[in-house]
């Protein structure tokens, strides 16, 4: 047993000093999903029976917090020959209204790739669930089929350290994308009791979502409505948060003797 928790402990701190470090290798194509600015916003509390699942497993939820919500973004990233690369919008009319769960989890070590490169995240709770959602649009409307998302608080991941320009529906700001925030699945969302259920696939389960903080949380004061598979909500957005970004995620690392060796060689090349 004693044997057992050294060697966990070992593989932790390896793949946290790891994941400070962005391996320098070729991107692969990424999903074709948005960027994402995400900015605090007022609380709503809703009490609904949610049942999801995602790659690590399912389960169910019931008190959930309306806290952040997130606009699609064009991201302008500066190069180092002084050119500029720019990542426009997917799809301008997807939203993402973030649901606060506060569900625990085991840690889990995955690969993470995204722009700023691909490096190991080690993940904690189930801490938002993210729907999708159109913004001042007035009832009734329909949000178009779009993934839902899962996210984890990063416990470890890469320190970016990168400046960017966020573009969005209300302007645009320079921002430094800093460190791992939270990283996200796709999720299958089931609404209602067994005589009833409505379920929400998903969409593209290649598609994952990397957050960053960013620096410069510069007030940003905006009444908004926003239209959810839950509901209509009135709400305002006053902060900037973070920067989702698209990624995609490896299959998960295991913390075993076996598994120090493969991590090591990665920051060998």
């Amino acid at each position: 047993m004693r044997t057992t928790r050294i060697a966990f402990a070992l593989a932790f701190v390896i793949v946290s000093l790891a994941a400070h470090l962005v391996v320098a290798q070729g991107v692969p194509p990424l999903p074709a999903e948005n960027h994402y600015k995400v900015y605090i916003s007022s609380p709503i509390t809703l009490v609904k029976p949610v049942g999801l699942r995602d790659q690590f497993g399912q389960f169910n939820v019931l008190d959930m917090v309306f806290d952040k919500f997130s606009t699609p973004a064009e991201k302008i990233v500066f190069n180092a020959d002084g050119t500029t690369t720019t990542y426009p919008m997917i799809n301008p009319d997807i939203h993402m209204d973030w649901w606060r769960i506060n569900y625990p989890q085991p840690s889990r070590v995955v690969m993470g790739t995204d722009q700023f490169g691909k490096a190991p995240w080690v993940l904690g709770d189930a801490r938002y669930l993210l729907v999708p959602s159109l913004k001042n649009v007035p009832p009734p409307a329909t949000v178009p089929a779009w993934n839902h998302y899962l996210c984890y608080d990063a416990l470890t991941g890469p320190l970016v350290s990168k400046p960017v320009i966020l573009v969005d529906q209300f302007g645009n700001v320079q921002v430094v994308v800093l460190r791992a925030k939270y990283f996200c699945n796709p999720v299958e969302k089931t609404v209602g009791d067994a005589a009833n259920q409505t379920v929400y696939p998903i969409i593209d389960y290649n598609a994952h979502l990397a957050c960053y903080v960013v620096d410069n949380p510069q007030p940003s004061f905006h009444p908004i409505t926003t239209i959810d598979q839950f509901g209509y909500w009135q709400t305002q957005i006053y902060q900037n948060d973070c920067l989702c970004v698209p990624a995609l995620k490896d299959y998960p690392l295991a913390t075993e003797k076996s598994t120090w060796g493969k991590v090591k060689a990665l920051y060998r090349n």
